[in-house]
């Protein structure tokens, strides 16, 4: 049953519904999974499986590897220079906090770019900083500059910078442009934001800058938008997205980096990604940090191309399209037809010609009554085994099959 077709919605693609974005020619993905992604409650990381994941990152396309924070620790500094010295074809950055020191600290490790992050929102001036406006602004610009005589590229991000004053966020924005401040990176900390007020939010900078450059969105997840508000940024002309592997982050985490890819492409036919390779990717961040990935996450999840009604099997045996809007082979997954108090003759059928067994009408007859029983009464569908148990009941004789 072959399925490399994509099936989403035809009006994504109309040009009335284009007309209404402002898409960029392009995207880059800022892979934060390596600093971002080690602040999720119980993950840690040990150098070498920092290296080990940047590499996967690397095979996937991903431009932009946010490896970590190397004025926190000893280990965070050799992880970042082990990545460095790896030749990557991902731009190396590494995080910092508005201190020259951290500064120092990134460009001593050799990464190419560093994030900056420096909170302007009032609540954070008043309750974190204890600065004035003034203050934030003068020392913003100051350190801007003195990272830029460090020779880095930089991107200053502006944390919690969608509960921000406007007029003062685009005061700091210049400021800090004027000063030698490559990309600025909006920062939806909270998770806070909508969709529309995102779209609104990005226009509105983009029209304010007094010299263009790349606005990168930081999307979180605890109202479930941290995708549709990197989406929505995206379609106001956002260049680049921060993201993590499985969502990984603070609190509900970040934008996840494989559905933002998958809906990228699939959606506004935009990036140009190894989709294939992102399964093993989250399948190893997983088996490296824990954190298991439910059974119904989009992409990667084990339910993700599963199928159990009898009326939606009996279609996709079909053609996939039916129930699919791209083929699992695009990501790396697979398809499963799952036996159960669903399923139908035609699943049946399938199951059994998958296992390489033969069987009358009225044999398949019996083997979906039988496995509609089985399943209801124990409340879950049957394994291959389970499954040839009952074929071997019906046929009453034992199975040699390919299982």
């Amino acid at each position: 049953m072959e399925h490399k077709e994509l099936s989403v919605s035809y009006y994504n693609f109309l040009p009335e519904v284009r007309m209404l974005m402002e898409l960029p020619g392009d995207v880059i993905i800022h892979d934060t999974t390596l600093r971002e992604g080690e602040q999720t409650a119980g993950v840690v990381y040990k150098p070498e499986d920092k290296l080990y994941i940047a590499k996967l990152l690397d095979e996937v396309g991903i431009q932009q590897i946010e490896a970590g924070f190397p004025a926190a620790s000893k280990g965070e500094r050799e992880a970042l220079k082990m990545i460095v010295r790896e030749g990557l074809n991902a731009k190396i950055f590494g995080f910092a906090r508005a201190v020259k020191s951290d500064i120092d600290a990134v460009a001593d490790v050799g990464a190419y770019g560093l994030v900056m992050s420096f909170p302007p929102s009032d609540i954070q001036l008043k309750y974190k900083l204890k600065i004035s406006r003034e203050e934030y602004y003068n020392r913003a610009v100051e350190l801007v500059e003195y990272a830029k005589s460090r020779g880095l590229y930089i991107t200053f991000s502006a944390e919690d910078s969608t509960r921000a004053d406007f007029n003062f966020l685009i005061k700091v924005f210049n400021g800090i442009i004027d000063a030698g401040c490559d990309r600025l990176r909006v920062v939806d900390t909270l998770g806070c934001i909508h969709p529309t007020a995102m779209k609104f939010l990005i226009k509105r900078i983009r029209e304010s800058l007094k010299k263009k450059v790349p606005i990168e969105v930081h999307c979180h997840n605890d109202h479930g938008l941290a995708v549709a508000n990197t989406l929505a940024a995206v379609e106001a002309g956002a260049e680049v997205l921060s993201t993590s592997v499985l969502g990984l982050g603070e609190r509900c985490g970040l934008a996840p980096t494989e559905e933002v890819i998958v809906a990228l492409k699939n959606l506004y036919g935009l990036g140009n990604f190894r989709t294939e390779k992102l399964y093993k990717l989250c399948k190893e961040v997983e088996r490296i940090t824990g954190f298991i990935i439910p059974p119904h996450k989009p992409v990667v999840g084990v339910n993700a191309f599963a199928h159990a009604s009898g009326i939606h099997q009996h279609a996709v045996l079909e053609n996939p399209i039916c129930y699919e809007p791209y083929p699992p082979e695009m990501v790396g997954q697979f398809r499963r037809i799952v036996i159960g108090k669903l399923s139908g003759k035609h699943a049946i059928k399938a199951k059994l010609a998958e296992l390489g067994i033969s069987a009358t009408e009225e044999e398949v007859s019996k083997i979906v009554e039988l496995v509609k029983s089985v399943s209801e009464e124990r409340k879950s569908p049957l394994s291959d085994k389970e499954f040839i148990e009952i074929v071997e009941k019906v046929k009453e004789s034992p199975l040699t099959t390919r299982c």
